[in-house]
């Protein structure tokens, strides 16, 4: 089944479109009038389809009984809902308030404010029963902004709401242009300076992001070409040393850079695998990889080394470019103190949309004696050093 945030937006290009683009000739003027009326007609049908329910999200349970109550009586029940940090209800409550009122601006608003915390909470265990469910969230978040704004078109609050959400939402909603168009928008007219200021500054990020989309593109095409070196070198972030001092040995410090910056946060797995190839630990694994799990796999190596064995005790929010540091404790998944001997530290990463994806490892001896390994190859991975403090 279609997506149908997705179709509305192709529904809404293309009843744009349909104003201003060439039509076949026709040597029958009424077929060229007929031409029309029957394209117009079904991209009306389709837009219609796609409207129904398009502020709906579905998997916050049970839609609110109708009561008699007006549109703002439900929006001002929500915003207690929302202060008191209970979104799943304060949606119910702004849904049934703007089928209410389809003209209801602040319902609209609040909406599109509820998406923004339920995302900014990050991935949780809902994700594995629907990968799709932060994905339709934004795009809820999105529609219901681009409805407050077409409503109340000069309203610089709004405007500077969905400038923001044009930049700060992921590449697939489509939406960087429009946002600094309404970031534009918001400079040049008589809002506060408070507002003109968090606009400059979002203008300024959107600009990095388009900068940055141009460099995914050319690493994407070729990653060791000159060009791409030279990218990877002005992105590489400076890294500092490992203080052994603030944490109880004996220990292994796992400390890499990630190279890279994709349009989304990379995926990222860390783990500890016996000589053998033996599954032991893992260390740290990105939010979505560790709630989707086998529903949507992007990190093959992690996934069928580890089966999710303790996937639920080590997922944490994404990492980015940068340094990081992981301590191991010297444990296994079950919590038991594991043997002298060598084992291999493996570290996982892939990018999204590009895909690009590296996968590195190096291998550590615990015993006596301190031990430290350092792996220096690729882009996306650049450097990987383990060290063996012991007692």
């Amino acid at each position: 089944m279609l997506n149908r945030y997705l179709v509305q937006d192709l529904m809404e290009k293309t009843h744009e479109t349909l104003c201003i683009c060439h039509v076949p000739s026709f040597s029958n003027p009424k077929m060229h009038k007929k031409y029309r009326r029957v394209v117009f007609s079904l991209t009306l049908a389709l837009i219609m389809i796609s409207t129904a329910g398009c502020f709906r999200f579905p998997e916050w349970g049970k839609k609110v009984q109708a009561e008699s109550q007006s549109s703002e009586e439900l929006v001002e029940r929500a915003k207690a809902h929302y202060k008191a940090g209970r979104y799943e209800e304060a949606g119910r409550f702004l849904q049934k308030a703007i089928d209410e009122e389809k003209r209801n601006v602040e319902a609209y608003k609040w909406l599109a404010l509820t998406c923004r915390e339920i995302i900014t909470r990050g991935y949780d265990a809902k994700i594995y029963g629907n990968t799709n469910y932060f994905r339709k969230l934004a795009y809820v978040g999105y529609r219901s902004l681009d409805r407050a704004v077409r409503l109340a078109p000069e309203d610089m609050e709004l405007r500077l709401m969905r400038g923001i959400a044009g930049v700060a939402m992921p590449f697939f909603i489509g939406k960087l242009d429009q946002g600094i168009d309404d970031l534009k928008r918001v400079l040049k007219s008589g809002a506060p300076d408070s507002a003109k200021t968090e606009a400059m500054y979002w203008l300024g990020k959107a600009y990095r992001k388009k900068g940055m989309h141009y460099w995914i593109k050319l690493v994407s095409k070729d990653p060791n070409s000159k060009t791409s070196k030279a990218i990877f070198e002005d992105i590489r972030p400076a890294s500092e040393r490992f203080d052994p001092s603030r944490y109880d040995r004996p220990l292994v410090a796992i400390d890499f850079l990630l190279g890279f910056q994709d349009e989304l946060e990379p995926q990222t797995a860390v783990w500890i695998e016996g000589r053998s190839g033996n599954f032991v630990k893992t260390i740290y694994v990105s939010g979505f990889s560790g709630h989707a799990k086998e529903t949507q796999v992007r990190l093959p190596k992690w996934a069928e080394s580890s089966e999710f064995l303790d996937v639920d005790a080590v997922t944490g929010a994404s990492i980015d470019l940068g340094q990081n540091i992981f301590v191991w404790d010297l444990k296994d998944y079950s919590g038991r103190k594991v043997p002298p001997g060598e084992y291999k530290v493996k570290v996982e990463v892939a990018y999204w949309p590009s895909k690009l994806y590296q996968l590195v490892e190096t291998p550590i001896r615990l015993g006596d004696k301190g031990d430290r390994s350092v792996a220096t190859e690729g882009h996306f991975i650049p450097y990987l050093e383990v060290v063996y403090f012991p007692e």
